[in-house]
């Protein structure tokens, strides 16, 4: 996949690799959905030699590991398992690769194992680090690493994302073209829309809008929902009104803060939970913020 963003990255990476100066150990940073993994799996590819157009992330290649997060973290035995892998001469690439995606996510003795590979890298082993939250990574492991970060350029973002609905997701999602072209591929639509007709929606309506915020990702749908409140804010503090248009007027007081919070709950409740009945608190939410914006239409 070419992302046009990366291209000053790339170019710099593959330029290491040729000249055999690229590190043995790299950290590949960025904010959420600009490509940190994608890179990884790119420059696995370059350090194996591996000239087909091919997902890393399924390759099956005896001198290659992709590691990603299981249940959300990745466990010690992962990594030790990893640590063997680097040990040894490659089988059929000048050189073995590994990518662990989300490093952040190892937990304490995870980090730990992999501390004593980074200390002593094998000469013959490439360890790719991702992340979209680096500075959550130990000190011990981020200053072991060569740390590549990867530049938002909302230009080439937009020139990237040909189709208009995915361009149109993209205040959703941050500015962040790779969750904005998979909110697109889901069939998602602006949630400010969603948002203002669920505000006035009749019983059925609203019931049939219900079924629809089911169908999203929760996580993924409260971050959403709570960066159309903080753009409509931004908007109305400003005075902008083609923006604070988009949502119906809200009550701008510890009401608002109050629904913040509740959005923070229910994500923090999914996360941490496989048990949370999705429907019941869905409806809650739905409730809550058709109360939100029905004050804030009384107090105009």
């Amino acid at each position: 996949m070419e992302l046009p963003w990366q291209a000053s990255n790339k170019a710099s990476l593959a330029a290491a690799v040729e000249a055999g100066r690229l590190p043995h150990a790299i950290l590949l940073s960025a904010y959420p959905g600009w490509g940190a993994a994608e890179l990884g799996a790119w420059l696995a590819l370059q350090v194996l030699q591996h000239r087909r157009a091919v997902d890393a992330r399924q390759l099956a290649h005896p001198d290659f590991r992709w590691l990603a997060p299981e249940r959300g973290r990745i466990p010690v035995d992962d990594i030790r398992r990893l640590c063997e892998f680097g040990q040894g001469t490659p089988q059929i690439a000048p050189a073995k690769a590994a990518v662990i995606e989300d490093a952040d996510r190892m937990n304490v003795n995870a980090a730990n194992a992999l501390l004593k590979t980074l200390e002593e890298p094998p000469g013959n082993t490439y360890l790719i680090l991702t992340s979209h939250r680096a500075g959550a990574l130990p000190p011990t492991i981020r200053s072991r690493c060569q740390n590549v970060a990867i530049a938002r350029d909302m230009d080439a973002a937009r020139t990237w994302l040909t189709d208009r609905k995915a361009q149109d997701l993209l205040p959703d999602y941050d500015g962040a073209p790779l969750l904005a072209a998979a909110g697109a591929a889901q069939g998602e639509r602006p949630l400010a829309g969603l948002l203002a007709e669920l505000a006035g929606a009749g019983r059925e309506r609203a019931a049939e809008l219900l079924e629809e915020l089911l169908e999203l990702d929760p996580l993924r749908l409260t971050a959403r929902w709570a960066r159309c409140l903080i753009r409509s804010a931004a908007a109305a503090a400003s005075g902008d009104s083609a923006t604070t248009a988009a949502l119906p007027p809200l009550p701008a007081d510890r009401r608002l803060f109050a629904f913040v919070d509740e959005l923070l709950w229910f994500h923090l409740r999914v996360s941490l939970s496989n048990s949370v009945n999705l429907r019941l608190e869905m409806e809650r939410l739905c409730h809550l913020w058709r109360d939100l914006v029905k004050r804030g239409t009384a107090g105009q």
